[in-house]
């Protein structure tokens, strides 16, 4: 009876992730071609931020990507933020191409090292508008024309873009953590979506009315607590990257797990890492179930569980179609190994954490987390 319900559980789950997840989509897609005609003069001026610590395996490709920007009033500036590799004179090796190199200063007490090199960057940019960009982050050619004439249309303050991935046969594509997930599924008026890999803000807004980041100078995820600020004059849009869009991204596998573990105890807190644990739990019910029926001869439960299999698997699916990932077959298969890797997590996150063990690029995070 208990194994029944447990499966039932699961189905409703994956039910209740479909229809939420579905209106995020709905909310959060460019359908239409946003650019407009007009002058040069029209345009207001971009600066195109990227914070870099130790980023030589990444670093050509993005500046090469930002480059290759059709957008006309572009300037491009990098911020190397006490790199120990040789991520200082790769930078300064694209000079002659117009990328400006600014190095960090020492970090003061009670900044986190990139949030520190963000407000450093927004204090040199000149843009009307200003571009937070990953190294991991790419864009295509009218990338920027794009998001600037989709800003523009909606009349935001900020939008932020989730990038998609073009590179989904890689195993850090196949087996990629949930933290896009999660961030989408607790997408709300209150708690938006957000996306550090590439998030557009007026540069007014952010210097002038919210003083930068000095508010935010120990914020794990700093774009989110802004993102929510300007998601309460409803000036706020969240963005999933579309072709038209152009805007992605390739993280190692290490690096995914080292972002999921800083940023899943500061998101949810303990009350709310419980909760996830229980519902992947109760998701990964169906493959224990189905394997223990199998051997006990419970054919009853067996179905049960083939069809609670088929059915997450079928919104796993569906979810990573939708983000334009071209190995969804290939993830739904490894689909229970995923749910614990993220109980895995999750649990990680909290006792890191508790024992402040928590690093950053190599920086100690000593940061107040959220209260069950």
């Amino acid at each position: 009876m208990i194994a029944t319900v447990c499966l039932l559980l699961s189905a409703v789950i994956a039910f209740g992730v479909w229809f939420k997840l579905r209106r995020v989509f709905r909310q959060s897609r460019m359908t239409t071609i946003m650019s407009e005609a007009r002058t040069e003069n029209d345009l207001p001026s971009v600066s195109l931020c990227i914070p870099a610590r130790n980023e030589v395996h990444a670093m050509t490709d993005c500046l090469e990507s930002a480059l290759r920007s059709s957008y006309p009033k572009l300037e491009i500036i990098v911020l190397d933020d006490g790199s120990r590799d040789d991520t200082l004179n790769l930078i300064k090796s694209f000079a002659h191409a117009g990328v400006r190199f600014v190095e960090g200063t020492p970090l003061p007490e009670g900044w986190l090292g990139k949030n520190h090199a963000l407000e450093g960057l927004a204090h040199e940019a000149s843009g009307s508008l200003l571009l937070f960009a990953d190294v991991d982050t790419r864009f295509t050619p009218d990338s920027i024309e794009q998001l600037v004439a989709y800003m523009m249309h909606e009349s935001a303050d900020m939008v932020s873009v989730l990038p998609t991935r073009y590179d989904g046969m890689r195993p850090s594509a196949i087996f990629a953590t949930m933290r896009h997930f999660w961030n989408l599924l607790g997408h709300d008026a209150k708690h938006p979506a957000v996306a550090s890999s590439a998030w557009m803000i007026k540069r007014s807004l952010l210097v002038d009315t919210l003083n930068g980041f000095n508010s935010v100078a120990s914020a794990v995820r700093p774009e989110k607590s802004i993102a929510a600020t300007v998601a309460q004059t409803g000036a706020y849009r969240f963005v999933i990257s579309t072709a038209q869009l152009g805007v992605s991204y390739e993280k190692r596998l290490s690096s995914q797990f080292e972002t999921a573990v800083r940023i899943y105890y500061p998101d949810f807190g303990f009350s709310g890492i419980l909760v996830r644990l229980a519902a992947l739990l109760l998701c990964f019910t169906p493959y224990v179930l189905f394997v223990s029926s199998l051997l006990a001869g419970d054919y009853v439960n067996m179905v049960i569980s083939i069809i609670c299999i088929v059915i997450l698997s079928t919104v796993n699916a569906w979810y990573l179609s939708v983000l334009r990932s071209n190995n969804y077959g290939i993830a739904s298969v490894c689909l229970p190994y995923i749910l614990i890797r993220e109980m895995y997590l999750l649990m990680l996150s909290f006792d890191t954490y508790k024992r402040k063990a928590v690093t950053w690029k190599g920086r100690s995070v000593q940061v107040s987390t959220k209260k069950s």
